[in-house]
């Protein structure tokens, strides 16, 4: 078997291997999204050949990250596969080694993270070299108290603007580590998506301002309803929480039983939030990193790391 970096039409054979090891397929746009027109990088892709058949795959998403307002390369760990007639051969081992070492020492690559799941947690951490930041819980509101009603302060809009990166700066900035949450990302994220619908919500009056991009998902708990997913919060003063919500959940014209937010608990708002109705629900997420102790200490402690749903690639 034999170990290379990703080849242009490579792509084929991942689409195929992605479908048959987790059962459902993932798009070409989406593929070419995320691994071909990524602003930070192309192809951070590693593939195992057994002959022509591709057997293994790992996959990371470059993203720059500011470390106490340093602006560096690291990448965002994401698609793991083995075929499973490889299974327990140590093919993701294999791959993840020889993957690192081109990372680290070819491409700059200061740090590797994020969330793995229950079944690569355990790899990560015992094989590869990765440290545990933290436990990762979401707050979730039910909307019990809230009903659908129009607001002449929230508008819909279909891109970012260097406001929006001022608004979001406002609460990174106190934090030691954070994604670059420019214009350029902002956009790529979450308006260049083809795979996802997120709505991004502005809140404007007299006295505040500031957004939130949201998504919607069915929900596991409440059948028959949706679950409002906020994936990036950009308003400073909570009091006008139940406004701006009461008008998304208007727009989307479905049954809303819950609001959900990651938030770091060293952020001022989080016990805002609190205040209102949030408290930690639903299944937990880890957090984890691949670093250097010696020159990038500030990563290991989860308390500089300001964060939220759309961090991750899961949503």
């Amino acid at each position: 078997m034999e170990i290379r970096d990703y080849k242009k039409g490579d792509e084929i054979a991942i689409l195929s291997l992605f479908e048959k090891v987790f059962k459902v397929p993932m798009s070409l746009p989406y593929w070419q999204w995320r691994f071909e027109n990524n602003p930070a990088g192309q192809y951070f892709i590693k593939l195992m050949w057994d002959g022509d058949s591709l057997v293994g795959h790992y996959a990371v998403s470059p993203v720059y990250l500011l470390i106490n307002n340093q602006k560096c390369l690291t990448t965002l760990s994401m698609t793991t596969m083995t075929h499973p007639d490889y299974a327990g051969r140590g093919i993701f081992k294999d791959l993840a080694v020889a993957f690192y070492d081109q990372l680290e020492n070819e491409k700059g690559v200061v740090a590797i993270w994020g969330y793995p799941n229950s079944n690569s947690h355990y790899g990560f951490i015992k094989n590869l070299g990765w440290k545990d930041l933290s436990v990762v819980h979401s707050l979730s509101m039910p909307t019990t108290s809230l009903s659908p009603k129009s607001s002449p302060n929230v508008t819909l809009v279909h891109k970012f603007t260097d406001k929006h990166v001022k608004q979001l700066s406002e609460f990174s900035q106190s934090f030691a580590i954070t994604i670059d949450r420019d214009l350029t990302y902002l956009n790529w994220r979450y308006v260049q998506n083809p795979s996802k619908a997120y709505r991004i919500f502005e809140y404007a009056n007299d006295k505040n301002e500031g957004f939130v991009v949201v998504k919607i998902h069915p929900s596991a708990i409440v059948p028959d309803t949706w679950e409002i997913y906020i994936l990036e919060l950009g308003i400073n003063d909570i009091s006008i929480f139940a406004e701006l919500f009461e008008q998304i959940i208007a727009y989307y014209e479905k049954p809303i039983s819950r609001i959900n937010i990651w938030i770091s608990l060293w952020d001022k708002r989080h016990i805002q939030l609190e205040k209102i109705g949030f408290a930690p629900f639903g299944k937990q997420t880890f957090l984890g990193a691949r670093f250097e102790e010696n020159t990038h200490a500030l990563v290991g402690d989860f308390k500089n790391w300001y964060y939220s749903y759309g961090d991750s690639d899961v949503y």
